[in-house]
This record gives structure tokens, C-alpha cells and sequence, in this order.
């Protein structure tokens, strides 16, 4: 046991009782999130797109892990902002284990796994990427390849979570490049990883990206652990 952990243990982000980041009780609180249309939130077999709404995105699917309410909005606040390594990994776990759930890794077999990439600047004040750590625990568990380096985000924004869903929904595909060397013929897909869907501007934006460097050549996914429950079930 850590020298740390004997000092400052360990206790459940929700319940307050030790041992871990999230007990097993408050794991079952969160509601996971069914299999829809990334765009019209509908009911959708492995989470695929629906052939009439990719008039509206190039994000042929979208896997969510469970909803982004009061309870999920604690612990992500927790897991970005608090600067403890430990809460990515037991996250890792956990997202890890809703995904083996469902039949999406097969799906997802042949893909290029990266991430949604922060500024510099975000990676000094938080020290590491959490989404890092995260995407390695998804591509070690389902064999896939894996890179955190194929995206750069150009410019130093504020924080999302200080923004209305209208200023989200303002990010173009102009706020991140590829890598010029991202060699693709080994894949049949990339999937961006990302912990939260608010607007979903920031997935459109770098599959804006990939479209524009490899055209319909691959098809892009992405892996997020929460989203919003649908603004017509929200009234």
C-alpha cells in the first residue's frame, strides 16, 4: 500500500466510504445510456448512425457509456479537474467494463483509437491528459492500436464547462490538425475518445478534420463515457 494512500485514503467520490473512487453501490447509480443515432437520439443497433441522419454528420457512430446528469457531472468534475491520477484509472476500469457489456468492440475491431487532444497549456495545469490514461486501458482490454499524439488542438480556449451550449457549439475544424505523417492503410476506422457530449461541435470538428485529409477513405467513430439525456425527454 502507497505511503499516500495510508495518509490520505481513498474514499467513494459519491458515498464518502473508503476504499476506492467509486464503490460498487454508486457504480450502479449511473444510468447507461441505451444504444442510439448519434444525431436524432433514436433507438440504433451497436450505436450506428442512422443512414438518413449522415446528411447531418460524418460520424458514422457513437458509443455512450452512461447519461450526464447531476451525479456524473460530480464525478467528471472530479476526474478533469481535481488532479488526481487515480480517478482516470478508476474511470479507465469502469468504462472499460460498460463497453464489454455490449457487442460494439467487435464493431470497433480494426480500429485507430485516439483521443480528443487538450492545449498545451491544459496539459501544464492538469500535468497529464486523464483521457490519455483511459484510451490506453480501451485499447490494452480490446487489442486495439492506440495514439494520443494523431491530433493538436492549435489554440488555448476557456474551459468548456464556463461556456453556454451556444458558445460550445462554436468550433470549427480550423482549432485542430493531423499529423502529416498519420499513415491510415493499416485501418478500417478511427475512433476519437472523448469523456463528455455536450453540442457534440468538438467530434463533428475532428471528423471534419479527418474528412478533409482522407475523404470518405475511413470511417470515423468515437467513444464517449457520458452524454445528456435528449432535450425532448428533458421537459
Amino acid at each position: 500500500m502507497y505511503i499516500l494512500d495510508l495518509l490520505f485514503p481513498k474514499s467513494c467520490q459519491i458515498c464518502k466510504k473508503e476504499g476506492q473512487y467509486l464503490c460498487n453501490q454508486c457504480i450502479k447509480l449511473f444510468k447507461k445510456n441505451l444504444p442510439e443515432c448519434y444525431k436524432c437520439r433514436k433507438l440504433s443497433n451497436l450505436y450506428i448512425t442512422h443512414r438518413l441522419c449522415k446528411d447531418d454528420t460524418n460520424l458514422n457512430s457513437v458509443f455512450v457509456g452512461w447519461e450526464y446528469n447531476d451525479l456524473t457531472s460530480l464525478i467528471l468534475k472530479k476526474y478533469k479537474y481535481s488532479g488526481v491520477k487515480d480517478m482516470a484509472q478508476t474511470l479507465s476500469e469502469i468504462f472499460v467494463q460498460r463497453i464489454a457489456e455490449t457487442e460494439y468492440p467487435k464493431y470497433l475491431e480494426g480500429t485507430l483509437l485516439t483521443i480528443v487532444p487538450i492545449s498545451r497549456r491544459r496539459q501544464k495545469e492538469r500535468g497529464f491528459n486523464q483521457l490519455s490514461t483511459i484510451g490506453k486501458a480501451v485499447s490494452e482490454k480490446f487489442g486495439y492500436a492506440f495514439s494520443d499524439s494523431i491530433l493538436i488542438r492549435k489554440k488555448d480556449r476557456e474551459h468548456q464547462s464556463v461556456k453556454n451550449r451556444l458558445e460550445r457549439s462554436y468550433i470549427n475544424y480550423s482549432d485542430f490538425y493531423i499529423k502529416k505523417d498519420l499513415d491510415i492503410r493499416d485501418y478500417k476506422s478511427i475512433t476519437v475518445l472523448d469523456d463528455v457530449i455536450t453540442t457534440g461541435s468538438t467530434l463533428e470538428s475532428i471528423c471534419l478534420c479527418f474528412q478533409k485529409r482522407f475523404g470518405n477513405e475511413i470511417q470515423v467513430n468515437a467513444l464517449c463515457i457520458f452524454r445528456g439525456k435528449p432535450y425532448y425527454l428533458s421537459c
